[in-house]
């Protein structure tokens, strides 16, 4: 579904064009972004595009809005969780109040649903802000075989031994030609199979080998998000306009506070982006496989 209005206020971004120039507001007004994952993240990430001038948006999230949701989850309110709105109105809403001229596209499925998948092929540029490492592995799938730059987010809030408050996220940044988010190590291949085959999670789970508790909830606070998607939102302008030299990885400790920039190598021997991969091959390769075989029926 879109929303189209095509006239655009001549001075609405004339402070950024200021500092990024005339160019750098052409390139932004060109380009197709892609959000996966509408949630605490990917809300702020959506809002902060519309307010950049971004030429279209897709957002895709197959979640409804929860009460829980309502401490991070930007432009969502206590009716929207009564009422089980869907993360992608919520944020098609908030685009619409912005920057009602925005073409936005929703879609509830998931990144991991291979008609989804292959929706995402148009943009310029996707946003990651999903939870799990099978939706990563997708998205890195992307980015690899259609040469798309693709920013990954992510925020871990935990309590260490002594009881001390660690507060932190990442930006991973793919861009074509570079590491892909498995060579900066941003998914875990094993876990990402279990999780596209939930039979063989619930069977290790019930013998002892996963020791984790799926249902329940992790921390979140929209301080942190902000500080995350803020800094995605800066290297997507600077794979737009070259705004600075490219970072692959910044890790985020808002306990210390500091910003840490990793510079990484592409891993030429890497199963995702290497030799073997299907790097750059686009539509004249299979979309990946996203679900394990069912196992055939016993006589």
């Amino acid at each position: 579904m879109y929303t189209v209005n095509l006239v655009r206020e001549p001075d609405r971004h004339d402070r950024q064009v200021r500092a990024f120039g005339r160019d750098g507001q052409n390139q932004l007004r060109a380009a197709t972004v892609a959000v996966v994952g509408a949630g605490g993240i990917g809300s702020l990430i959506i809002q902060g595009l519309a307010h950049l001038g971004i030429g279209r948006l897709i957002i895709m999230d197959p979640d409804q809005v929860e009460p829980t949701n309502l401490n991070r989850l930007a432009g969502a309110t206590p009716t929207d969780a009564r009422n089980g709105t869907s993360k992608t109105e919520i944020a098609a809403r908030a685009v619409r109040r912005i920057a009602p001229d925005i073409p936005v596209q929703t879609s509830r499925a998931s990144v991991l649903d291979t008609e989804a998948w292959l929706s995402l092929r148009c943009a310029d540029l996707i946003f990651g802000a999903v939870d799990g490492h099978a939706p990563r592995w997708a998205l890195n799938a992307m980015a690899v075989q259609y040469a798309r730059p693709y920013i990954d987010t992510g925020a871990e809030i935990t309590r260490s031994g002594d009881g001390s408050l660690d507060v932190s996220g990442h930006v991973a940044t793919v861009a074509p030609g570079g590491p892909c988010l498995l060579c900066l190590s941003g998914y875990d291949p094993s876990t990402a199979s279990m999780e596209l085959d939930p039979a063989l999670t619930a069977a290790k789970r019930s013998a002892g080998y996963l020791r984790d508790a799926p249902d329940e909830p992790t921390p979140s606070v929209i301080f942190l998000n902000q500080t995350i998607a803020g800094i995605a939102l800066g290297e997507a302008l600077n794979l737009l306009t070259g705004w600075h030299h490219p970072r692959p990885y910044t890790l985020i400790d808002l306990s210390s506070p500091s910003l840490t920039p990793i510079d990484a190598e592409r891993d030429f021997d890497c199963p995702a982006c290497g030799p073997d991969s299907l790097r750059a091959e686009g539509d004249s390769a299979p979309p990946p496989h996203f679900s394990v075989p069912s196992p055939p029926p016993q006589p």
